[in-house]
């Protein structure tokens, strides 16, 4: 949360390296990656119960808290709404896991098989929808760059290269009050997290309960020359359980 061939085209990015193609996106940590081998599929199921607003006009003033959580002065308000499924602790940082819905795609998603040509997320199929709670655990402040901390889901049999696809629809991500970006709108980086504070970052996959997900997370900071600081990179990961 090997060798078929898919490819992703973003508004940003082209994702896959290999002949891909596309139509027209417990609780133990390692330091390490590794690349998963069967798509996604599961049974429909659509609910939602967060207690935050990701919208602008709800993200308060800064330290704005939820639970043990105390939001960074630029971070978008903080839920912990859902059911934890795991935590990521990395040298400087821990990064809590919640799943907090499920959902249907609301469109068909820019992932196609090459061979079969089937798109692996089309409109209707089930969805989840995971947030992630990053926190500076560490005694100083951490620079962060518009990359910020974007822990990132892969079922641990995925066989395509690169990620899994979502739906982007942020009218999605907000009816069950969640947020893609971290950041209030009109924030500028460096994005300062000090110690104990924190700030959230949502995602969702194709769902397929009871099934096992590798997250793994990467903190890059950013330099005082505003480029990022490779040298200081940390990345951390756990294995958690759909419920």
């Amino acid at each position: 949360m090997r060798i078929n061939n898919v490819v992703k085209f973003t508004g940003v990015a082209l994702a896959g390296l290999l002949a891909l193609t596309a139509c027209g996106s417990n609780e133990s940590t390692t330091a390490s990656g590794s690349e998963p081998s069967s798509s996604s599929s599961a049974s429909a199921s659509s609910s939602a119960s967060p207690s935050a607003s990701a919208s602008e006009s709800a993200s308060g003033s800064a330290g704005t808290s939820s639970g043990a959580y105390k939001a960074a002065s630029w971070a978008l308000p903080i839920t912990d709404a859902g059911e934890k499924l795991g935590s990521i602790k990395g040298e400087s940082f821990n990064v809590d896991i919640f799943q907090v819905a499920t959902d249907v795609a609301s469109k068909d998603s820019m992932f196609v098989d090459k061979e079969t040509k089937e798109n692996l997320l089309k409109k209707g199929d089930p969805v989840v929808y995971l947030n992630y709670v990053v926190t500076n655990t560490s005694s100083a402040e951490i620079p962060l760059s518009h990359s910020l901390v974007s822990p990132s889901a892969k079922y641990t049999d995925w066989k395509y290269l690169g990620g899994m696809p979502s739906d982007s629809s942020s009218d999605q991500f907000e009816k069950h009050g969640l947020t893609s970006r971290g950041t209030k709108l009109k924030e500028e980086a460096p994005f300062k997290l000090g110690p104990g504070e924190s700030f959230n970052i949502a995602e969702n996959f194709a769902y397929t309960a009871g099934k096992e997900a590798e997250v793994k997370a990467t903190l890059t900071p950013q330099g005082a020359d505003g480029k990022l600081d490779h040298d200081k990179k940390e990345q951390a990961e756990t294995t958690i359980t759909l419920k």
